[in-house]
């Protein structure tokens, strides 16, 4: 007989149903959702140990969002977030501002699936999690820049024009320049003649997301 449940919260299929298999591999009775909706139907007629949550989850909540409306239904279910994302800051949050006692693993910082396995039980335990905090990394990427920076970065990475982005954000174009040219310096990206600093900042940007590719 199984010892602990956990739902899985992944929008992406193969993801989902490779977590799934890995898990159920090891012992664990698991449930998926692909979103934060169905998620919350799921939760409601189980009782699961452990959450582990994609953040980005498409149109609607986020995991962050989620993980904060069940929690407050059932405090003592531990968290794993499972996401692309470096840190909560390239989702309008602070690290400061999540739950105590979570993990937060980066998809592209994973060679298999064990340290997933070795998070859960340590969050499921009540243990320190320093060593599974990777948003709290120095070395994760794009840690030299402050929210306001990276959120000004996004929207170069979405293809917006300086312009565009002061419209979007309530600012002037010059705010905007600084803002980027600021974020540039952090990045030791200098403006040289027949460069582009906005293509080669945008690529930084979307390669520090990575890409949903599958665990072992």
């Amino acid at each position: 007989m199984v010892s602990r449940s956990v739902l899985i919260v992944e929008d992406y299929a193969l993801m989902r149903e490779l977590l799934a298999a890995a898990l159920t591999a090891r012992g664990f009775e698991v449930e998926t959702a692909p979103s934060a909706a169905e998620a919350e139907r799921i939760f409601r007629h189980g009782d699961h140990d452990a959450l582990v949550l994609d953040i980005d989850l498409g149109d609607g909540p986020n995991g962050f969002d989620l993980a904060e409306t069940l929690i407050a239904r059932s405090p003592h279910t531990a968290i794993v977030f499972l996401t692309n994302l470096p840190d909560p800051r390239f989702a309008d949050r602070e690290p400061s501002g999540l739950p105590s006692g979570i993990a937060y693993l980066r998809k592209t910082a994973l060679s298999d699936v064990e340290t997933l396995v070795t998070a859960l039980d340590v969050v499921l335990r009540g243990a320190s999690t320093g060593e599974y905090r990777h948003d709290l990394d120095p070395g994760r990427p794009l840690a030299q820049l402050t929210r306001k920076q990276l959120a000004v970065l996004k929207l170069v990475a979405e293809g917006l024009s300086n312009l565009q982005i002061a419209q979007q954000r309530g600012v002037t174009e010059k705010a905007v320049e600084d803002t980027f040219g600021r974020a540039c310096a952090a990045l030791g990206l200098h403006a040289t003649p027949g460069g582009n600093q906005r293509v080669t900042a945008a690529r930084q940007f979307i390669t520090a997301l990575g890409r949903n590719a599958p665990i072992d």
